[in-house]
């Protein structure tokens, strides 16, 4: 009895394995839609789920058009499975990563991904991602993991926003800027650096499940320092230190 219980459920599991073998990729597109709240697509897809190919493409806002990103490539590692994970790996244009799930959760390895400003600003909640943000982003790191259902993250991300810029504020890019993001169970700390650049913004804050935080301090150099005043005043009060603003934002979620 136990011998034909035990082959059934092989047969079972060699069965679902045979069904997801030739799942077409296509069954990633509506996926990674609702994923990303309409902001990401797979277009051009090509393959099986378990190895294909296709163009990102993302989008601002519902009212934006959709744009092309990255190429976009995967591939699943079957000697994962035998562990209890599902892996697979990720090439983004020229970047690379590891994409893992497991009944713990999921997470990202050994990555080191570029993409635009527009196309990874607008995942962020409330009004930050309407913000028409320009420039690339590109994300590295070692191990960045996520449990399932409490919101519990560990591990870090480094940040770095290169010829950074926003569609509300004219003129010359704003600079280079450096983030690291660090997961401490259910809150997200985010320190801010500024490495180059007219606009200059240090400090640090935290996304929890409640909202967004951050304090620091914000300043513009060089000769056009003068056309970023009213940007500044909307960004803190005035510091005790002439032309240096105090910034104390937060946004509480819904």
């Amino acid at each position: 009895m136990r011998l034909r219980f035990a082959g059934l459920v092989i047969f079972i599991l060699l069965f679902l394995l045979a069904v997801a073998i030739q799942w077409p990729a296509t069954a990633l597109t509506p996926w990674l839609e609702r994923a990303s709240n309409g902001h990401w697509r797979l277009a051009a897809v090509e393959g099986r789920l378990w190895e294909g190919q296709g163009s990102l493409l993302a989008r601002s806002s519902d009212a934006a058009p959709w744009e092309i990103v990255q190429n976009l490539r995967w591939k699943i590692r079957w000697s994962t499975l035998w562990r209890g994970r599902l892996a697979a790996d990720i090439n983004i244009g020229p970047g690379a990563a590891l994409f893992a799930v497991s009944p713990g959760g999921v997470s990202l390895e050994q990555f080191d991904v570029t993409l635009p400003a527009t196309a990874a600003v607008a995942l962020l909640p409330g009004a930050l991602g309407r913000y028409g943000w320009a420039g690339d982003l590109r994300a590295r790191g070692n191990s960045f993991a996520c449990a399932w259902g409490n919101r519990s993250c560990n591990g870090e991300i480094e940040l770095l926003w290169s010829g950074a810029a926003v569609t509300e504020v004219p003129g010359r890019i704003l600079g280079d800027y450096r983030f690291r993001l660090v997961g401490e169970g259910q809150a997200l700390r985010v320190d801010l650096a500024t490495l180059s650049g007219r606009l200059e913004i240090n400090g640090s804050g935290e996304i929890t499940g409640k909202g967004l935080s951050f304090h620091g301090e914000a300043g513009a150099s060089g000769s056009d320092a003068a056309s970023l005043d009213a940007l500044l005043r909307t960004l803190g009060r005035p510091a005790a230190t002439p032309g240096k603003y105090l910034i104390d934002y937060r946004e509480t979620a819904r």
